[in-house]
């Protein structure tokens, strides 16, 4: 197992232990880091909440995220080979942008939620962070 760690705007980062999958094939979510305005990855606390996208009558999956103290759920299931929409709701501070650059997106959430259209996934972890590069989130694909 790996633990990734940041602090101050990534001024000071690195891991620990082996090295960071972007991609794994269990089912272990990736860990988190905290922001520095005492946010961590689920709710503020750092616990992990879990969240799995719902399949809807035109063929994609959806599920919400809730950033106002931090990313609920953090750790988002979603089928594999399956297209996905994942909508952030609006963040300030530490939550002001979301990206992933095992995903190649990116979003600014300062001016309301913002919704990422994910292409059908092979089974793995992708993962996504603060604009900060301080709290982090898991898709499980399964």
């Amino acid at each position: 197992m790996s633990y990734r760690f940041a602090q101050g705007r990534g001024v000071s980062e690195g891991a620990a232990g082996s090295a960071l999958p972007t991609q794994a094939a269990s089912s272990e979510a990736l860990p988190c880091g905290g922001c520095g305005t005492g946010g961590g990855c689920g709710a503020g606390s750092g616990e992990t909440i879990e969240g799995s996208a719902v399949l809807d009558s035109d063929g994609v999956q959806r599920i919400a995220v809730d950033t106002s103290a931090g990313y609920s759920p953090n750790l988002i299931r979603l089928k594999a080979g399956v297209p996905a929409e994942i909508t952030f709701g609006q963040g300030a501070g530490c939550f002001a942008e979301v990206k992933s650059n095992d995903l190649g997106f990116y979003a600014d959430l300062t001016s309301g939620p913002k919704t990422v259209a994910i292409p059908p996934l092979e089974p793995g972890i992708y993962g996504f962070e603060c604009g900060m590069d301080m709290v982090f989130g898991s898709i499980l694909v399964q």
